[in-house]
């Protein structure tokens, strides 16, 4: 069965690269402040927020000196994955799928775009109902298929979703670069990604 840790690994190297002094950051455009994939505007009520604001504070609204702050503080850290596995790994099921590549395709590109989006793409790529909801019949359509034609194709329709997005939000064009790359990240096995 697909493994949340290591899908996590790999989304982290999409995320901020793995460098501390990326953790914390705002892109822009954005309304919040984004700490390791979790956007503060997309999820207010997360409790860290107020610690996040405090370290920054404290750091004169260094960004980066906060980020390595943050970064270095292994509770937060924790409760990063705490809230990752039960926000999107858990609630789309991807421990019962049995391709980790499947499973790091929706993760990654799920918690980055729109949930319920990214699960209906799979769904109609795999031959399902496209609800948005992962049931038992999406995860055994799932785990009848083809990891690597899901990889290619999963990839394709994420990159045609954010073409999608940016012809109707001309503004988010500046995040193409970096969507694109988020799409084929999870291609790579994650032995090679130390080497990019």
């Amino acid at each position: 069965m697909a493994d949340f840790k290591k899908a996590m690994d790999l989304f982290l190297k999409a995320e901020i690269s793995n460098n501390p002094r990326e953790a914390l950051h705002k892109n822009s455009g954005e309304n919040g402040l984004t700490y390791m994939g979790i956007y503060q505007s997309a999820h207010p009520t997360w409790p860290y927020w107020k610690y996040i604001q405090l370290v920054l504070d404290r750091n004169n609204g260094d960004k980066i000196e906060a980020s390595i702050e943050l970064y270095q503080d292994i509770s937060l850290r924790e409760n990063v994955y705490t809230f990752m596995k039960k926000e999107f790994w858990d609630k789309m099921q991807l421990d019962r799928i049995i391709s980790q590549k499947i499973a790091e395709e929706l993760f990654i590109f799920c918690t980055n775009a729109n949930m319920k989006a990214g699960v209906k793409m799979a769904q109609r790529l795999v031959g399902e109902n496209d609800d948005g909801v992962v049931g038992d019949d999406t995860i055994a359509a799932f785990n009848k298929f083809d990891e690597h034609v899901f990889d290619e194709r999963y990839d394709e329709l994420e990159q045609a979703y954010y073409m999608h997005l940016i012809l109707l939000h001309p503004e988010l064009e500046i995040n193409e670069k970096g969507w694109i790359n988020r799409s084929k990240l999870a291609m790579i096995p994650l032995e090679e990604l130390e080497t990019c």
